[in-house]
């Protein structure tokens, strides 16, 4: 087996994320034990829970045929099982859109196949996701070869159609080769999923491989979410062919201003073609250089965003334990990069709001109890000092009772005023979801639609398209005047609430975001942009695919108001939620020491038998830090970082 940085730096993510999750899991079992049930506490705890076991890391492979994506993805995959796991010939390999995941609630050692007759249909592909009987299954077993090679060969059959049905699902048929009698050759699939057990998959990888410029175009949602969704995106291009024609369109029509570019990899995958054992090597290392740099001129990029690589040396170094021929492929190289921007990845997850919300109320709680601990030491001890002076420690017990109901009662005072910012804060919330209601969406995509129906041509489609992302800017420049207003109030809240807590980096902190929402809005016009420059002069051959882009931008357009809607509703929940926190487990650590005093002001025994039930409040208490303390310890705050991160590979037996 080897080890690669990229393998370890994915192992070290996938550990980090399980621990900081069971720690929160221990967290919100500690809070039941102990008898404290925060709202705010829990709601926080289970959120950050459920960011942590959601996240994955999804690097998308994205370039024409044979540019060498399949077997850059055996070689990342290579780790295990010593085999090429996808075919890999020359020609289209990959025909349909392929995921690698690993799922265990499903069932390992499958393939499930979509056929491309659905594209005759305007039903988006995460739809069809959920309907699993318009899927072909496949068992393979992964330890036998043939079984693994048959499954996984099924993803670059085609079919024979003619002209019409071509057309009918979206191709365009001077695209397409055709045979003796006339027939068009097309893929058998629209699309693939391999649940495969793999120990990179295992720890939160997915791999996307897309098949070219066609799939691009005709499956919008790839370009849409897939792509936008990816952790990581490789656009490789041929070092034999430089970047041609087709290359530049998926540059420019799908890749360029993605959310995501800050972790696009360009590569030129196949710079073994370029070794020549009569050429000095300073003289290929040259071309090569010179290769990088001209086609980051092209795509207007430095040359070090260009990475010359041969995977298919890479994987043969990796069979063969050839360091040196695995070294001179850069295969390294990229793993290395890929483990950068894991690491990236991983340092925003730690960064999150609720996740630091969630390890400042462990600290904020540990911090409240061992106050609490030490004055209840303190009273303990005055206590003993005068259980022989019956009159004295009465005098003290009521002294304490009086201390305690103070504190009990400004701890309440701060309560009834959380509770009427958290009246502020909710009103807040429901204002801002009203632009936000989904009949008013739904009536927008009526009207859009309406108006692309009434004139179906390229300047009706323009018009509308434009109509409706104007709709939608103004109603989140409305939405963003309102969010504006509600940090405001938010602001004063935390700076009056100083007494538990409250600053201006906490206010800053537990502020509604837009950012997010709005980039999101642009890249979505963008893309729309880029689709219609597309269409060019085949426009009437792609109605059945703007159908489909219309109905994927539709989704989502939903999508990105659902996701808005859920931020509001958190917000409204967790914006005060330190201040709330702190306040109720304030007061109910109160509450279980008045009770305790009044018993024992209550109880007609003597002092020697009335002090044991402030002992026992207290080991209770002691119990409960010390069980804290071993989680607080063990909770991860920050990313792993105890190896650098390098470009090597190392051979484990």
């Amino acid at each position: 087996m080897v080890v690669t940085s990229f393998y370890r730096q994915m192992a070290d993510f996938a550990q980090w994320k399980r621990t900081l999750s069971r720690q929160l899991r221990d967290c919100q079992s500690w809070f039941t034990e102990y008898r404290f049930h925060s709202p705010a506490a829990l709601h926080c705890l289970q959120q950050a829970s459920k960011l942590l076991d959601n996240d994955s890391f999804t690097i998308a492979c994205v370039g024409e045929f044979s540019r060498g994506k399949t077997e850059l993805i055996n070689a990342l995959l290579f780790t295990e099982y010593d085999q090429r796991l996808l075919p890999s010939k020359p020609g289209r390999t990959t025909m349909c859109p392929t995921e690698i995941y690993y799922d265990a609630n499903d069932e390992p050692g499958q393939v499930r196949l979509l056929p491309i007759e659905t594209r005759r249909t305007t039903t988006s592909l995460n739809n069809f996701k959920r309907i699993p009987q318009n899927w072909i299954k496949l068992r393979f077993d992964i330890n036998d070869p043939d079984s693994v090679a048959h499954a996984m060969n099924k993803i670059s059959e085609v079919k024979q159609v003619d002209a019409s049905d071509a057309r009918a699902m979206g191709f365009d048929p001077q695209q397409l080769s055709s045979n003796s009698d006339g027939l068009l050759e097309v893929p058998k699939w629209r699309h693939a999923l391999i649940n495969l057990d793999h120990p990179l998959l295992r720890q939160g990888l997915r791999i996307l491989d897309t098949p070219g410029l066609n799939a691009l175009g005709n499956e919008p949602e790839l370009t849409l979410s897939c792509l936008q969704q990816a952790d990581a995106l490789v656009f490789l291009l041929s070092a034999d062919a430089g970047l041609s024609y087709s290359d530049a369109t998926i540059w420019q029509d799908h890749l360029q201003g993605l959310r995501c570019q800050e972790g696009t990899l360009t590569v030129l995958n196949k710079i073994d073609t370029l070794w020549d054992d009569l050429c000095p090597p300073q003289q290929i290392q040259t071309a090569i250089d010179d290769m990088r740099q001209h086609t980051a001129r092209l795509l207007g990029l430095s040359r070090d965003q260009v990475l010359a690589i041969s995977a298919k040396q890479g994987l043969l170094a990796r069979a063969r334990n050839d360091q040196t021929l695995l070294q001179r492929s850069n295969l390294p190289q990229l793993e290395l990069m890929l483990a950068r921007q894991l690491a990236h990845n991983q340092q925003r997850i730690a960064c999150q709001p609720l996740l630091n919300d969630a390890v400042d109320m462990l600290r904020a709680t540990r911090q409240t109890l061992k106050q609490q601990l030490l004055q209840s030491d303190k009273e303990l001890l005055s206590l003993q000092q005068r259980q022989h002076q019956p009159q004295q420690f009465e005098a003290m017990l009521k002294s304490l009772r009086s201390q305690v109901r103070q504190r009990h009662q400004r701890y309440h005072r701060y309560h009834l005023d959380l509770r009427g910012y958290q009246h502020q804060i909710n009103q807040h919330a429901q204002l801002l979801q009203a632009p936000l209601a989904p009949v008013q969406l739904e009536g927008l995509i009526s009207t859009t639609h309406q108006s692309m129906v009434k004139s179906w041509s390229f300047v009706g489609l323009n018009k509308a398209m434009d109509e409706f992302f104007n709709e939608l800017k103004q109603r989140f420049e409305r939405l963003a005047s309102a969010v504006e207003l509600a940090n405001a109030d938010l602001h004063t809240i935390y700076l009056r609430a100083h007494q538990l807590g409250g600053t201006n980096s906490a206010a800053v902190s537990h502020a509604l975001q837009l950012h997010p929402h709005r980039q999101r809005l642009q890249q979505l016009e963008l893309q729309a942009q880029q689709f219609r420059r597309s269409l060019g002069n085949i426009f009437n051959l792609k109605q059945r695919v703007i159908g489909r882009f219309i109905n994927s931008l539709v989704q989502e357009v939903r999508l990105m108001n659902l996701d808005l809607q859920a931020a509001i509703d958190d917000w409204g929940k967790s914006a005060l939620a330190p201040l709330s926190h702190a306040t109720e487990y304030q007061k109910s650590l109160l509450d279980q020491q008045m009770l305790r005093i009044t018993h024992l002001k209550q109880y007609q025994q003597n002092q020697q038998q009335r002090l044991p039930q402030l002992q026992r409040l207290i080991a209770e208490q002691k119990t409960a830090l010390i069980e804290l303390d071993r989680i607080i310890a063990r909770v991860p705050v920050a990313p792993a970082a105890s190896r650098p991160i390098e470009a090597d590979s190392v051979a484990l037996a």
